[in-house]
């Protein structure tokens, strides 16, 4: 390939590190004649392939992905917060909380406690554990200590504890969410069923992976009414205040548990123990007037998306045998919580029961070696509730469409499909027909040349939209 083809060639699946090639076709369908007509070939592509994002949420995996992921989960948080352009004051006035739920404690770790001008001593105790080391620490960490969020003694900290609560935060939230709608519920005098035909508690939910390898959740609930129309967002009743819904959060939350197989006995699966909340919590009220505030509280939860997609101690792929982990270079606490993912896995009976308990689907690999590189977390770093705003479907097709047209425009293209029709036209059907040919760009010379009709060499999402991989 020629230095000035490389300049001028568009980036592949929109300067994804890994992409994923595909190779196969895309066909128009016309769903009254039942013609068919080929829209595009994989062969016509530069490369003679279909690339398209890996979409890892990990920088250290893909930065541009990674990047995009951030982005398109601050559009998610924002739109629920922010009054829709077409209905104007739709939000303006319901109540809302910005509620952050911690992990209880496994164990001492090191860590800043500043509530002064600067930090203080990490913890001033004195004497020596039972394996010999300091119960103390006399340091004044700054931030870039690496021994942050590490502990002490790492053969008194409670590992099987600590992944399996990793495992179980994801059933505990729901079980939250759940309890929370009965206790307000009994304190307005109405019965679960009658409060949901009143009131719908939504909800966005980020996830950020702590250095010391504990999961916290940060969340944004809205408390919205119901109408007859499930699309139409209306004010709740006058009785759903912040202050009520705040006060059956905080007994909820001192209250609630999850059961699970007892971690320190997995030859005994029968054995169970309580699943709860860190002591630390904080509930606030916020506004959602339109004001900055909204952004504020978007810009806040996207500092922790982009912290867990950057860092947070998790591997960027998952450890397919012991082997590979004894290979990696990793802090000795993360690789301790990872073995102890694998020696827990390894008892069938216990895997089986967490992941039951867990609510996991069944699969050949039990979920705690499935998710040893996220250290036992198997849930989304991003949730929300069906109502709460847009999905990141929606915004990757909005993109999408969006480099489609881009794509023709520049090419000189029509707009249309194989039939001359306007895109999304309901008398076109698209289907697709593609198959999984390997990751990274292709090794042989690329082709530049005129976008193909309907499409961009470079469009990430294009396969996606016409049919499975």
């Amino acid at each position: 390939m020629t230095e000035h083809a490389q300049s001028d060639d568009p980036p592949v699946a929109g300067g994804c590190a890994h992409p994923i090639r595909l190779l196969g076709h895309l066909d128009h369908l016309d769903t009254r004649t039942g013609e068919i007509r080929r829209a595009l070939t994989a062969t016509e592509l530069p490369g003679g392939a279909l690339h398209v994002r890996c979409n890892n949420r990990r920088a250290s995996a893909c930065p541009s992905c990674s990047r995009l992921y951030a982005y398109d989960a601050r559009r998610i948080v924002l739109a629920g917060l922010v009054d829709p352009p077409d209905t104007p004051a739709a939000l303006a006035g319901h109540p809302a909380l910005f509620i952050t739920l911690t992990a209880p404690s496994f164990g001492p770790v090191h860590s800043r406690r500043t509530p002064g001008p600067r930090a203080q001593t990490c913890r001033p105790h004195r004497g020596t554990c039972s394996h010999g080391r300091p119960l103390g620490c006399p340091a004044h960490h700054p931030d870039t200590d690496v021994r942050l969020g590490t502990p002490l003694c790492l053969d008194c900290y409670d590992y099987a504890g600590a992944v399996t609560w990793n495992t179980m935060a994801p059933t505990l939230w729901k079980h939250t969410r759940d309890r929370l709608e009965s206790a307000v519920a009994a304190s307005a005098g109405l019965t679960v069923s009658t409060f949901r035909r009143q009131v719908r508690l939504t909800f966005v939910k980020a996830v950020e992976m702590q250095a010391l390898g504990l999961v916290h959740v940060h969340a944004v609930m809205r408390i919205d009414g119901r109408t007859t129309n499930p699309d139409i967002t209306a004010p709740p009743p006058a009785w759903t205040t912040t202050d009520l819904v705040t006060d059956c959060l905080r007994h909820v939350l001192a209250t609630i548990a999850a059961e699970a197989p007892d971690p320190h006995q997995p030859t005994e699966p029968v054995a169970t123990i309580p699943i709860r909340w860190g002591e630390q919590h904080d509930i606030r009220p916020i506004s959602l007037d339109g004001s900055t505030s909204t952004g504020k509280v978007a810009n806040y939860l996207a500092k922790y998306l982009t912290k867990s997609v950057r860092s947070g101690g998790t591997l960027d792929r998952p450890v397919r045998i012991p082997v590979h982990l004894a290979r990696l270079l990793i802090p000795a606490h993360t690789r301790r919580l990872v073995e102890t993912c694998w020696q827990l896995g390894a008892h069938a009976d216990f895997a089986t029961a967490l992941d039951t308990a867990a609510r996991r689907q069944p699969g050949p690999t039990p979920g705690l070696i499935r998710w040893s590189h996220t250290l036992g977390y198997g849930g989304h770093w991003l949730s929300k509730s069906h109502r709460y705003s847009t999905t990141f479907g929606a915004l990757r097709t909005a993109r999408r469409d969006h480099a489609r047209v881009t794509a023709a425009v520049l090419a000189g293209n029509p707009l249309t499909d194989a039939f001359g029709r306007p895109p999304g036209d309901p008398a076109t059907a698209i289907l697709g027909a593609w198959r999984y040919a390997g990751r990274g760009e292709a090794s042989a010379e690329r082709n530049v040349g005129a976008a193909p009709p309907g499409g961009s060499p470079s469009d990430p999402d294009l396969a996606r939209a016409g049919g499975s991989r």
